[in-house]
């Protein structure tokens, strides 16, 4: 290793030296100036501000990546020749870093989520609000698959795993999502009442927002060539078991108010359902 550093500064001059201090220099300066703009920015809202920081820092990185490889490429050769006795050894013990990158280039070109989306991704739920070459940051949902609150804890899960596991986004039409929730009766319950109100509510929670979410969803669609179902509220009734009927209310919501939505109309369920057996 002392051989290696020694060929490494016998390499080194100190144009390459000025340069890589320069790139590093400008590249901090790019990122403080679109930071510090973004910061008091007072017509672009929160979300995108999030969304531009991220993908400025997330290009920032690879510039400084690419050109690190353009100054240093003659002396990295060399140390590549160096380091040959150790490369198997190395890529055994990078072998996560490995897939942690090939992750990220799988999320890019597949377009698999971005900041901002509520993903799901082997147990873990959240919201997306970082994300860099090796990892994913999310801010937990929960608890569980039937909720949508904040937890208030941060999950950093490695790029590795959108490789491996399936990754179920909830944001597929960013603005607004399909949410649905269930509320549980007994069979005695006066299941078709409970049905009309539990309706009228979620048709009264999103009549100020439905027409421009058809529309916002209809340009999507056009776009996109998607095929959507229904927007306007459904319930529907399930059997989870003899002992339980689940009322399911679908409905669209703007993500950034799913769970306010949510337990408005739950609450106004509660106090208009007298119907409980």
């Amino acid at each position: 290793m002392k051989d290696i550093l020694i060929n490494w500064n016998k390499y080194a001059t100190m144009g390459q030296i000025v340069f890589t201090l320069g790139i590093l220099l400008i590249a901090f300066l790019i990122r403080l100036t679109v930071n510090k703009i973004l910061e008091n920015s007072k017509t672009i809202m929160r979300e995108n501000k999030r969304r531009m920081m991220v993908n400025t820092n997330s290009t920032l990185s690879f510039l400084v990546f690419i050109g690190m490889i353009l100054i240093w490429s003659t002396e990295l050769r060399e140390l590549a020749l160096s380091l040959a006795a150790i490369a198997v050894a190395g890529v055994i013990a990078t072998k996560e870093l490995i897939m942690c990158f090939t992750g990220t280039m799988y999320k890019a070109s597949n377009n698999v989520c971005s900041v901002g989306d509520w993903i799901e991704i082997n147990g873990y739920r959240g919201i997306i609000v970082d994300k860099t070459v090796t990892a994913t940051m999310l801010m937990e949902i929960g608890p569980g698959h039937s909720t949508s609150h904040y937890t208030g804890r941060v999950i950093t899960i490695p790029n590795s795993l959108f490789v491996t596991y399936p990754t179920k986004n909830e944001s597929i039409f960013r603005k607004y999502a399909l949410h649905s929730f269930a509320i549980p009766l007994t069979p005695k319950s006066d299941h078709k009442v409970a049905k009309e109100i539990l309706l009228a509510a979620a048709t009264d929670a999103c009549s100020s927002y439905l027409e421009e979410a058809k529309n916002y969803i209809s340009r999507l669609q056009d776009k996109a060539a998607l095929d959507v179902p229904e927007l306007d509220p459904k319930v529907r009734i399930y059997f989870k078991s003899h002992e339980e009927i689940q009322l399911i209310c679908r409905l669209i919501i703007p993500t950034v108010d799913i769970v306010a939505i949510e337990q408005k109309i739950k609450s106004r369920f509660l106090d208009e359902f007298k119907g409980w057996g």
